[in-house]
């Protein structure tokens, strides 16, 4: 059965948001890419390498749930998400067919859980390291590529349950894993990821040119 989360909202209404544990990817919204498709929600694919997973806008899909951490899990920037912790995984792409140039701005994805970090290093180091914890059985891109992840024009912010996340890719595209709670976390992973940010879980990585 599915626990709620309640998360206060310091400094603001003094209300509280509900959030359900089990977290999958519940919508995404906003615009065209510059090849005229809409982001969506799919189902796994069987392989994710790069030349075997192909779109013209983003595309997500949820990855392992309910995986109770043995270790410290490294993502971006200098912040883990601490052992312990019960978390669901998310894979997000954008992989154009060959050198064409795709663009997808401000794309809204939803989950119906707290984002508690995301991995989208440029070579794709977090991602791959992560696989055989939080990937399916399928086929996984290794460490090969120079541009896996995020590079220069590539940003995301999120806040609470919901990610924005901006694209822009020629071949080889861009991919990262996001990573929610999937039980009610300890006050004390609450503090680690809140602290100084109203306790919603809120980062950006922006990369200028």
């Amino acid at each position: 059965m599915k626990r709620t989360l309640l998360v206060a909202l310091l400094g603001l209404s003094g209300g509280l948001v509900s959030v359900t544990s089990q977290a999958a990817l519940i919508s995404v919204s906003n615009g065209l890419s510059t090849a005229g498709v809409t982001a969506s929600i799919i189902s796994a694919p069987g392989d994710v390498r790069d030349d075997a997973a192909e779109n013209a806008a983003q595309q997500g899909f949820n990855e392992l749930q309910d995986v109770t951490l043995g270790f410290d899990l490294e993502v971006d920037g200098t912040s883990t998400i601490a052992a312990g912790t019960t978390v669901d995984s998310h894979m997000i792409f954008l992989n154009s067919d060959g050198f064409e140039r795709i663009r997808h701005s401000n794309v809204e994805w939803m989950f119906d859980g707290l984002i508690l970090g995301v991995m989208s290093d440029t070579r794709g180091r977090l991602e791959a390291g992560s696989n055989s914890l939080l990937g399916l059985d399928m086929e996984y891109q290794g460490t090969g590529l120079r541009h896996r992840g995020l590079e220069r024009r590539d940003s995301y912010e999120f806040f609470g349950n919901t990610l924005e996340l901006t694209m822009v890719v020629r071949e080889p595209g861009d991919w990262i894993r996001v990573i929610t709670a999937s039980a009610v976390p300890e006050p004390s992973i609450i503090a680690l990821f809140g602290l100084g940010l109203l306790g919603l879980g809120f980062a950006r990585r922006r990369i200028h040119s």
